[in-house]
């Protein structure tokens, strides 16, 4: 069996830490690239404000407007309006600048390229500008932004090339080691499934000798399971030996009953008494067959004896036989076949009418007079299903479970009749032929589902 995945990937745990771990690594990467790159334009902007600031003072100390005019027209023809952006508009006469038009600025802002009247001047994107009154006029100057702007620009290309491919590096490697593990809990998860529902022979798989956490539990969960495995068989083993060893005794009792009936005078009471051994020595012997079929049924015995079946048949068979004795009884004994089939199975003939036999003795011990007992033959997709309900008393949910064990009965003083191997002889069977069996409320009653693979379906599913 390969264990399935949990239909929302959020909710492993390797992946949910590995996506908390990237989430932690990119913002405190975004955190600090945001700081340094805030950090390196506040130095820049600060140095350009102090520039801008000094250069507007040096024109100021200039008290004469010819000596200022002089001093603008020189730097206007050296520098380019690219870097140094102006424009000096005296109270009377002509503009002296770079340009042909400022918007008013008194105080430092930015300066975008759009608000500057240039011509065919080239200009930079933006600018940093401060205005003020110099020797008679109003004098703006404004110096290129263009170092804050490639700051910018470098810092973005340091995070596209640097920080995002070693984000989708680490996140890459990270997811895959995630699923990995993932895949790892998943396998044990479904091998402990397993083991719990009783298939004794799951084992984690692919598990190495590696040193991890993950590996380790593997091997933990597979000697647990080979213990598990060992202890039942021995069980297995040693209940088989016991009904094999008892059985003989038993049956020789009962003959040596048998010879004492007949060839001793007994009264009315003697006979009765011995009568009452023999019957119980008999009902000993049915247990311990009972016993014996179990193990050789789970030890998978009988299996080479299957071929396709007919079930229809067999169950028709079965209620046809069981129908006089329900009737005799006062019980209501019904077949029920929904759809045409087929209703083919891969099984043995025997053991499958053993299954709706033991259901049926089952419901005519246990259900009042007057009770029903309905057999249903259906499908249920690819799968045969084979449904035995009745209005009986029952069997509470919490010990559902437990009458498929062997020997369990709810009748705990064990003082009617029964050996509470009925049902267990019915889970048996149910797993030879990998058919799928649950008990359920048939409010009132019982209600056993037994849905057995279509021939030629595979042994496993």
């Amino acid at each position: 069996m390969t264990p399935g995945l949990p239909g929302n990937p959020l909710r492993s745990t390797p992946l949910r830490l590995t996506l908390i771990l990237i989430a932690i690594f990119t913002v405190s990467s975004l955190a600090i690239f945001s700081f340094s790159f805030l950090a390196v334009r506040q130095d820049f902007d600060d140095a350009l404000r102090e520039s801008v600031t000094q250069a507007l003072a040096s024109y100021q100390a200039i008290d004469e407007e010819e000596e200022l005019r002089e001093r603008l027209a020189a730097e206007v023809a050296a520098i380019p309006a690219e870097m140094t952006v102006l424009r000096f508009v005296p109270d009377a006469g002509a503009s002296v600048g770079n340009v042909d038009g400022l918007p008013d600025i008194d105080v430092l802002r930015v300066l975008s390229e759009g608000e500057i009247a240039a011509g065919t001047r080239a200009l930079s994107d933006s600018y940093l500008a401060i205005g003020g009154w110099v020797a008679g006029g109003h004098l703006v100057v404004a110096q290129t932004r263009e170092q804050v702007v490639e700051m910018g620009e470098l810092f973005l290309t340091v995070f596209l090339v640097g920080f995002l491919p070693t984000l989708a590096m680490a996140s890459a490697a990270g997811l895959a080691v995630a699923r990995r593990a993932r895949d790892r809990v998943e396998a044990i998860r479904g091998t402990l499934a397993e083991l719990t529902s009783g298939d004794l022979t799951a084992r984690v798989p692919d598990v190495t000798d590696a040193a991890d956490d993950l590996e380790q539990i593997g091997r933990a969960v597979n000697g647990m399971a080979r213990a598990q495995a060992t202890s039942t068989a021995s069980l297995r083993q040693i209940s088989a030996d016991i009904a094999h060893d008892l059985k003989t005794p038993i049956q020789r009792v009962a003959i040596q009953l048998e010879r004492l009936e007949s060839r001793t005078y007994l009264t009315a009471d003697q006979k009765g008494t011995v009568e009452a051994a023999r019957a119980e020595c008999d009902r000993i012997v049915r247990t311990f067959q009972s016993l014996l079929q179990i193990a050789q049924l789970e030890g998978g015995a009988v299996r080479d004896r299957f071929t396709p079946t007919d079930l229809r048949a067999v169950v028709s068979g079965v209620v046809d036989i069981y129908g006089p004795d329900a009737e005799a009884s006062g019980h209501d004994l019904r077949l029920d076949v929904v759809g045409a089939g087929p209703f083919d199975v891969n099984g043995d003939r025997q053991l499958l009418g053993q299954v709706l036999a033991n259901l049926i003795e089952n419901g005519l011990r246990h259900v009042p007079l007057g009770g029903r007992i309905v057999v249903t033959l259906a499908r249920e997709g690819p799968r045969a299903a084979l449904v035995v309900a009745d209005d009986g008393p029952g069997i509470p949910a919490e010990e559902r479970d437990l009458v498929l064990r062997r020997l369990y009965r709810l009748e705990r003083s064990r003082t009617t009749d029964g050996s509470g191997l009925g049902l267990s002889l019915v889970a048996a069977i149910a797993g030879l032929h990998d058919a799928t069996l649950s008990l359920g409320d048939a409010a009132p009653g019982l209600i056993v589902r037994l849905a057995f693979p279509a021939a030629g379906a595979g042994s496993k599913e």
